[in-house]
């Protein structure tokens, strides 16, 4: 095929992902000099049959998203054709699917869940309120950047008040999140995508879709079946979600909330049922921003996992729970404990835990020493009680004794816990540590790993007041020994 360099007046920059019905490219808008990306059909791809019916659903898609002006929304600019070309220019977005974040069995980290369905739903609340119902509500329709701002795309087969693209009687949706009245062909409304954010929270919170299975025994099971509580499959979590989980997927529409804001009043009150009152904290804020972080690509040499689709089409690398590339460098008291270890820590902080568990193992003296390395990422006091109970499982059955508390050893040489040397003396550890120094290391390590740098540069100074440690806890984030030594060698000169 020949290639493309121009579709009306937009500049072909590059292609972001290809289907069977188009092609999305990078292109650039010179008029307005802004960046975005062009979703396109060719006529001569389709099927004369459907051809009608798919560019109207195009056209639906550009005429839902034109409407909508929101930050968790992907806006739509231009709506349009160009010989054999038909064409949406929408705001182009870094991100990645939320399903590329998804790991069969293991929670997302609680903070990361919240955040990522609080925008969702006020995303969907502000939409709702303009006549737009999605309709297809997944997680591979929710792209998350890499600062964890929620984008809700691929309005499709959203219905519009007034339009009269899809009757009453067509059966539309993705299957597993698909509500009762979409399988049966009746009339939707905002309430159908609160089914659906109901079946992405509780996949978050528990590690497993609600309903699962061929296509004919899900139909069965989101009509007639009620899934088990979310806290009889994590039980750490407040059954306070019990309730909201179990009004948002009711069978019935009347049964639901009325309103997605309603939904969130609902789940910000279980979340501080949960904390004991205590809200959303910087801390957690960091931790899902960690939480959501590219995904690392797989091993070569291992199977490749299944990819999701990105906002535009292209392979994202699936999240995956394997511990394969840490057993392969960790020292050798750890080798047969790696994967245990991370399960139990990705049950407390989500998929983040391998790369956090790579970093503490590099120079961790034994497992105690280890442990207390991975106790700060963990948010909660109940988590950390969960993971020390975990691990303490883990050496019984591994036959190794218990040399210490782990929550209790100490990182400061004296005896005592770091936390509770603070406590003691009131001396914050951050004190020997200006702004200015934290900026220009932050800054520093962002050449090597982008925007997380800030996160990362926070979090090393909760845990030491030394500059020299504090550097030194930095460059553990980089994997590279080359880019370890010149990431050190610049934050010397200062």
């Amino acid at each position: 095929m020949a290639t493309i360099d121009r579709i009306g007046k937009y500049r072909i920059d590059g292609v972001l992902g290809s289907g069977a019905m188009g092609v999305v490219y990078k292109a650039f808008d010179a008029d307005i000099a802004r960046t975005v990306a062009l979703k396109t059909i060719r006529h001569e791809l389709l099927d004369g049959l459907q051809e009608a019916d798919i560019v109207a659903r195009f056209r639906n898609e550009a005429q839902a998203s034109g409407r909508l002006v929101h930050p968790n929304i992907v806006a739509v600019y231009d709506f349009g054709a160009y010989g054999d070309t038909t064409y949406i220019a929408m705001e182009y977005v870094d991100g990645t699917p939320l399903n590329a974040f998804l790991v069969k069995d293991v929670p997302m980290d609680l903070a990361a869940s919240i955040t990522c369905i609080t925008q969702l739903l006020r995303a969907l609340d502000y939409a709702h309120a303009r006549g737009v119902v999605h309709r297809d509500i997944k997680p591979a329709n929710i792209l998350i950047t890499a600062d964890a701002q929620v984008k809700i795309t691929d309005f499709g087969i959203a219905k519009i008040e007034s339009s009269t693209l899809t009757q009453v009687g067509a059966v539309i949706g993705t299957p597993s999140y698909m509500s009762p009245e979409q399988f049966k062909g009746e009339t939707v409304d905002g309430r159908s995508d609160l089914f659906a954010v109901g079946i992405v929270l509780y996949q978050m919170l528990t590690g497993v879709r609600p309903f699962s299975g061929p296509a004919s025994t899900v139909m069965h099971q989101i009509i007639h079946e009620t899934p088990p509580r979310p806290s009889e499959r994590q039980p750490a979590l407040n059954p306070a979600f019990d309730t909201v989980l179990a009004k948002a997927m009711a069978k019935r529409l009347e049964d639901r909330y009325p309103s997605a804001q309603a939904f969130l009043d609902a789940l910000s009150a279980a979340y501080m049922q949960q904390t004991g009152g205590v809200p959303l904290t910087d801390e957690d804020n960091e931790r899902t921003v960690l939480a959501f972080q590219r995904p690392a690509v797989p091993e070569p040499a291992r199977p490749a996992h299944p990819a999701g689709v990105s906002q535009h089409g292209s392979s994202v690398p699936a999240a995956t729970g394997s511990a394969s590339g840490l057993t392969a460098s960790a020292p050798d008291w750890l080798q047969g404990l790696a994967p245990e270890l991370q399960t139990a820590l990705s049950t407390q902080i989500g998929p983040v835990a391998k790369l956090v568990l790579k970093n503490a193992a590099r120079d961790a003296a034994d497992l105690d020493d280890l442990c207390d390395k991975l106790m700060p990422h963990i948010g909660s006091d109940a988590g950390r009680a969960q993971f020390q109970e975990r691990v303490r499982d883990i050496k019984k059955k591994h036959g190794l004794s218990t040399l210490s508390t782990m929550s209790g050893r100490s990182q400061t040489g004296t005896g005592k816990p770091a936390t509770q040397l603070t406590q003691m003396t009131g001396m914050p550890t951050l004190l020997q540590l200006s702004p200015e120094l934290m900026e220009a290391a932050q800054m520093k390590l962002a050449v090597y790993v982008g925007p997380i740098a800030k996160v990362l540069a926070k979090r090393a100074s909760k845990m030491t007041g030394n500059v020299d440690e504090f550097y030194r806890l930095l460059a553990e984030n980089l994997p590279d020994p080359q880019e370890r030594a010149r990431f050190l060698k610049d934050v010397a000169k200062g």
